[in-house]
């Protein structure tokens, strides 16, 4: 690849003695890393985390996320965006509509599509409420982007108690299991006990009154009964979806 040769001829310019230590350093993280005076760019970080850059975009200035988009789409051809508010979705749209555009919840992917067949492996997707299906989407976009298969099952949370059984009944595939739940987020908690699979659970804020905002439910995946399920932050679905391909990728190493 083009990052790797440009690497190899710093070094022999280093080992030819035309370029100093400081010169190289310099120049191998320029290779990797893209700056301006309010950001700095990861632009290696997929190759070396197996998951690119997400540009988060609440709280940044309107000129900075488009320069940011602007420049990784340049780069790497591609950028995955989240956290959009309504105005900045309408804005990106607008100024880059000549691109392919897929979008998830707040989340947004710019550039060229995948088109091999998802390769990865398989995840479930699984939402206690028809409320929390916008984070789930954003969730879902990320993966399939990424070459991942997405079994969905949506509104399948403990106010049913059959509902969670039946939706790991669509779940004979899947290496993996990501469940967004609001209110009290049991539904991870009661799923982990009745299936071996990695469970990463997300708690969403969807609730009523106290603790409503992601609290209780971040609290009582914290605290689960069940062993071993993974819990992120109120609403990160990328994190749950970082986390579901870093487990992809191990149980495809160990298979290789």
């Amino acid at each position: 690849m083009a990052e790797r040769r440009m690497f190899d001829e710093v070094l022999r310019a280093f080992g030819r003695g035309d370029i100093d230590e400081a010169e190289a350093g310099a120049r191998i993280l320029e290779l990797f890393y893209e700056g301006q005076e309010h950001f700095l760019l990861d632009l290696e970080r997929e190759q070396r985390l197996g998951f690119p850059e997400v540009v988060y975009a609440e709280g940044k200035q309107m000129a900075d996320l488009l320069d940011i988009v602007g420049r990784l789409l340049e780069s790497k051809g591609k950028v995955y965006i989240a956290s959009l508010s309504a105005e900045a979705e309408s804005r990106l749209q607008e100024t880059y509509h000549s691109h392919d555009i897929r979008s998830g919840g707040r989340a947004m992917v710019i550039g060229k599509k995948r088109d091999a067949t998802p390769d990865l492996g398989v995840a479930g997707v699984i939402t206690a409420g028809t409320s929390d299906v916008p984070y789930a989407q954003e969730c879902v976009l990320l993966l399939e982007e990424l070459g991942v298969r997405v079994v969905k099952s949506f509104d399948a949370g403990i106010a049913g108690i059959h509902r969670p059984v039946m939706s790991l009944q669509k779940m004979q595939d899947a290496s993996v299991l990501i469940v967004f739940a609001g209110m009290e987020g049991a539904l991870p908690t009661v799923l982990a006990s009745l299936t071996d699979l990695p469970v990463v659970a997300v708690p969403t804020p969807i609730g009523y009154g106290f603790g409503g905002q992601g609290e209780a439910a971040l609290k009582t995946m914290l605290q689960s009964c069940s062993p071993g399920v993974t819990v992120v932050n109120i609403g990160n679905s990328v994190g749950a979806a970082a986390a579901a391909i870093r487990i992809l990728r191990a149980i495809r190493k160990a298979k290789a």
